[in-house]
């Protein structure tokens, strides 16, 4: 609304939209490839990576003059995914190793031969998941493609699955998981396996892998292998599947985000696909695929894709366009030098992606298309780092040189396109969390104090860190809630409860839980094994700023007693404060164990807490103490508190840390299941049937 009152002649672009916004587009279905007007509404935003962004949304209306496109119903929600990443950095990096590669704009993003054939892809590949996995359900439905003016990128209509990643599953005999059967269904009862659906998950990626390679598809499946860390969260497990590890495990993803190049592979499974490709020929790795083999596998199974036979016609189309839109000087050489087609291909490439992210308008390309001197100007300005943008926009969109041009003549209205981009940065404040509604709205009018709280906040500090220190309310109410909160859960039992039921109707709500488990924890709330438990675990947050507390004092009084210039106490207290976070045994991993040791001694009890003691004493991992102390007589709770810590620890992680990938499995085996499998074999126990 501030943006719309300033008047520009040219608005800032969004990075992403809230919901409730309406978006009107003209959509063109996957199979047949029916036109069609569409008014979609966001229902809310899903999450964004390099491969852009996803929304929840709802179907309002559509107009299909040449018949209904399949799956498209008025009042039912869908996935859309905008070919564009909402953050900038993630933009920027995506599409700098693109252009390493391919010498060209991120295709997916601008050139419709590409967006479409991403979606033709996934339209056969789901047909191939028939095959394979016996249910085409196994792989997500696409229905549409469409073109976003307003964030400048392709976008595709997929179906909506309410799913989940995983459920963290208590595995006492951690040592032997990669020796059991990945087979669904085998080795995964009682005392055989205690990872069912995580060796369930692993091997559905592995047999999709398989069909993508079969298929022709292999640098897609990179969306699907394991060992990249981070595509465990592209295969949901459907909510309303039925209760078997393997039931209702669906892939979601089948866009590329980062291309592969030879010199910088981004994981382990890298390494091993880079040898690969090299052995096809291929030194850079995105989303080509083989047609060749692609046909063979459908003339083998050709009743089944029957049906389809349009999209695979198409496919063939969009492909031969999407590949002569790049230079792409790994497969064709030289070429775009001696081949004039190839040559005019890819200049009506760079022109129309040129127009779709905004540098051009349509009058701005017809001049690049008709003149060949002042296209090659146009491509070369954009090798000056900054200017080259700015100088490309002046000159390919007159709105963008008249809103320019306004701002230099015009001190009113330069400042009113400073306040657009204040209110635009301000809006990524607050759906980052770094700023309230309040302040947000009171720094639009502040240009100085914005100025100061983005160089010496924003730049520096994590979100929450950001509005706790520029926002004394903001704060004061956080550590009033911290406080008040842990007394009530120490002294008030009715409190305990109501804490805990909300932590296990949201782990429900989640899939971290079945109903039965929440039934059972809800049941047994008032055992005062579990009420003691709760205790334990406010005393354990009490001792959160132990450590911290006592790195200031030391850190403080070396600097003060001999540092004798700044630079030289800084250094001694950057060292105390890194010492204190990395030792294995902190302060308060100390008061932590030593508040177990004093209920050992006032109740008597060793056998409750001996394992809780052990833990306790050591940084960060003491967290779990109580956790796993208490997996014998709950553990569907012990399995999902240790869950929870496991995905607030590792999400600090940029990249491997997103939820669901395989570090956070990781953080949580290492930390909970690899003490009970230590417990068991200490014991002597030989299976996992006592849990």
């Amino acid at each position: 609304m501030v943006i719309r009152d300033c008047g520009l002649i040219h608005e800032p672009r969004p990075s992403r939209y809230d919901p409730g916004r309406r978006l009107d587009v003209d959509v063109t279905g996957v199979c047949p490839a029916l036109p069609g007007r569409a008014s979609l509404e966001i229902e809310k935003f899903v999450g964004g990576g390099f491969a852009g962004q996803v929304y929840k949304i709802k179907l309002l209306q559509i107009d299909c003059p040449q018949g209904a496109i399949p799956g498209l119903e008025p009042g039912r929600s869908y996935a859309v995914k905008i070919i564009r990443p909402p953050s900038r950095f993630s933009l920027a990096f995506r599409n700098a190793l693109y252009w390493i590669a391919f010498q060209g704009d991120f295709s997916a993003q601008v050139n419709r031969a590409a967006a479409r054939s991403g979606a033709l892809w996934q339209k056969l590949i789901r047909r191939g998941g028939r095959i394979a996995f016996g249910a085409e359900s196994s792989l997500v439905d696409i229905y549409a493609t469409f073109f976003d003016p307003e964030l400048g990128s392709f976008a595709e209509i997929n179906e909506w699955v309410e799913g989940r990643t995983w459920r963290y599953e208590i595995d006492d005999r951690l040592f032997g998981r990669s020796r059991r059967s990945r087979a669904p269904g085998e080795g995964s009862g009682t005392g055989e396996s205690g990872s069912p659906e995580y060796m369930a998950k692993r091997h559905f990626m592995a047999g999709l892998v398989g069909l993508m390679h079969e298929m022709g598809a292999p640098e897609l499946a990179r969306q699907y292998e394991w060992w990249t860390l981070k595509s465990q969260p592209n295969a949901l497990k459907r909510m309303d599947a039925g209760p078997g590890p393997e039931e209702g495990l669906t892939a979601i993803d089948f866009r590329a985000g980062l291309a592969l190049l030879l010199f910088l592979p981004m994981s382990p499974a890298d390494f091993r696909l880079i040898v690969r490709g090299l052995r096809r020929g291929h030194l850079v790795q995105f989303d080509r695929g083989d047609l060749g083999k692609l046909d063979g596998f459908i003339k083998s199974h050709e009743g089944e894709f029957k049906d389809l036979a349009p999209a695979l016609e198409e496919l063939h189309h969009v492909e031969a366009d999407y590949r002569a839109s790049l230079p792409d000087i790994t497969h064709h050489g030289a070429r775009v030098f001696t081949d004039r087609s190839l040559r005019r291909s890819v200049r009506a490439g760079y022109v129309d992606g040129w127009r779709r992210r905004g540098l051009t308008d349509e009058r701005g390309a017809e001049r690049l298309r008709a003149s060949t001197l002042a296209f090659i100007l146009f491509l070369l300005a954009g090798i000056i780092p900054f200017l080259g943008r700015l100088g490309r926009r002046l000159w390919g969109d007159a709105r963008f040189a008249g809103h320019v041009g306004r701002m230099l003549k015009s001190p009113r209205y330069f400042l009113r396109t400073l306040k657009a981009g204040r209110a635009e940065s301000l809006t990524e404040w607050h759906r980052k969390g770094r700023a309230g509604d309040e302040r947000a709205l009171r720094l639009v009018g502040r240009p100085i104090r914005f100025f100061l709280q983005s160089m010496l906040l924003a730049w520096w500090f994590p979100a929450k860190w950001h509005r706790f220190l520029a926002e004394p309310s903001y704060a004061w109410t956080r550590i009033k809630e911290a406080v008040v909160s842990t007394v009530r859960l120490i002294i008030d039992p009715s409190y305990r409860e109501e804490w805990l039921m909300d932590q296990v109707h949201q782990g429900r709500a989640e899939g971290m839980l079945t109903p039965a488990e929440e039934a059972r924890i809800i049941e047994h709330i008032k055992d005062p094994f579990i009420q003691k438990y709760l205790k334990c675990v406010a005393v354990h947050a009490c001792t959160l700023p132990v450590t911290q507390v006592v790195a200031v004092i030391v850190a403080a009084y070396v600097v003060i007693r001999y540092g004798e210039t700044w630079q030289q106490g800084m250094l001694y207290a950057t060292g105390i404060l890194a010492f204190f976070q990395a030792t294995p045994i902190s302060p308060g991993s100390i008061v932590r164990g030593s508040f177990v040791f004093y209920l050992m001694i006032r109740e008597r009890n060793v056998r409750n807490y001996w394992l809780a003691a052990l833990i306790s004493f050591w940084h960060y991992v003491g967290y779990l103490a109580f956790p796993i102390q208490m997996v014998s007589h709950y553990p569907a709770l012990a399995r999902f508190m240790g869950g929870r810590w496991a995905t607030r620890v590792v999400h600090i992680v940029p990249v491997f840390g997103e939820r669901g990938a395989l570090l956070e499995h990781w953080v949580f085996d290492l930390f909970f299941n690899l003490p009970i499998t230590l417990r068991r074999i200490l014991s002597g126990r030989k299976t996992g049937n006592h849990l």
